[in-house]
């Protein structure tokens, strides 16, 4: 299997995990739901740690079950500090901002990829975005 198409199996990997994830924390009724489309006055920081510390401690059980054992690859869920210091830096601006654009990178992967492959694969997703 080339690197393009393990690229593509990487990412349709991750949003299947994104997805199994919504569904498991916020359908199944344990957490309350927040719209994170509310600014960061609306939505409380504990829901938002929680969802964090949630997805950490989730995260190797769905990777566990990914097609992802031949894709060479790192992640990290953003550590609550991080999350503090940025929740606090767009509090303090004036134009307040949806939670889900602030917070959009709790989780995070990047693929390992030979460089002599990385054309090839900004390309195919340049075609892809037309």
């Amino acid at each position: 299997m080339n690197y393009l198409e393990k690229t593509e199996r990487l990412i349709r990997e991750i949003n299947q995990i994104h997805a199994q994830y919504s569904t498991d924390y916020f359908e199944t009724g344990k957490v309350e739901k927040v719209n994170l489309s509310r600014t960061l006055a609306n939505v409380p920081t504990a829901h938002i740690l929680s969802y964090r510390l949630n997805l950490h401690e989730a995260i190797n059980d769905y990777l566990f079950f990914a097609d992802i054992k031949d894709i060479h690859f790192y992640y990290r869920v953003k550590t609550a500090e991080r999350i503090f210091d940025k929740i606090n830096r767009y509090l303090a601006r004036q134009n307040q901002y949806p939670v889900n654009n602030i917070l959009n990178d709790i989780f995070g992967a990047r693929g390992i990829l030979p460089s002599e492959c990385i054309g090839e694969i900004f390309n195919a997703f340049g075609r892809i975005q037309r």
